[in-house]
């Protein structure tokens, strides 16, 4: 006997999800603006659009408070902190340089040792290594050196380029005066084209999922 299979509800919930996304962005594109959408509608009749709005200027208002305390009481808190943690900060940074002293006279023996065999060390790495790795760690010095001069330096010259047109086209689109008015301007069309482009990626996507469910289907 075949076991019949559990029903899909991941499925369905996903696709039932594009579907109302799609219906959405389609209530919305052929009424104009979501103020005048059927979705808008329904929300204001059943008292969800009021709670939202509600919601967000409670939020809001939250943020302004949070803001302005902040700005109140960093300040304060700050000079506190630096006030009581100064001057343990000061003897940390005592303490830390006399243990740097005193590992450094506790290891002065073995760090002279070391320098005394260094010239025996690297003639015998030099007698023990064969000259192919030489030629390869040379190899990958010229690499390196080609790839920053050739590729990297342009790359970070190039963006710092892109960079200081971009500002200035943006000073030029503010008539040479930055200003609030014209940074809200500019946050408005990228919120409108990201806006444009969810809702044809959204269309897509429904087109998408109709397509599969209607291949399941046949």
């Amino acid at each position: 006997m075949m076991k019949g299979r559990g029903v899909p509800w991941l499925r369905i919930f996903l696709v039932a999800l594009v579907f109302t996304a799609g219906f959405v962005v389609h209530d919305i594109r052929t009424h104009g603006s979501f103020q005048a959408s059927t979705t808008a509608g329904v929300l204001q009749q059943t008292g969800l659009l009021t709670l939202s709005q509600q919601a967000w200027s409670c939020a809001s208002l939250c943020a302004v408070h949070c803001h302005s305390w902040l700005l109140r009481n960093v300040p304060v808190y700050y000079s506190q902190l630096v006030e009581v943690l100064g001057p343990v900060l000061e003897l940390g940074w005592e303490k830390s340089q006399d243990g740097v002293l005193v590992v450094t006279q506790k290891c002065s023996s073995q760090l002279a040792t070391i320098r005394d065999n260094l010239p025996w060390l690297i003639e015998w790495l030099h007698s023990h290594i064969p000259e192919s790795v030489f030629h390869l760690l040379e190899y990958l010095r010229d690499l390196l050196l080609l790839l920053y001069h050739n590729y990297l330096l342009p790359a970070v010259e190039y963006g710092e380029a892109a960079l200081q047109r971009a500002w200035q086209q943006y000073v030029d689109s503010c008539n040479g005066e930055v200003t609030w008015d014209c940074t809200k301007g500019h946050l408005s069309n990228i919120t409108q084209s990201s806006w444009m482009f969810l809702q044809n990626t959204t269309l897509a996507i429904k087109d998408w999922a109709v397509a599969m469910v209607s291949s399941h289907l046949q």
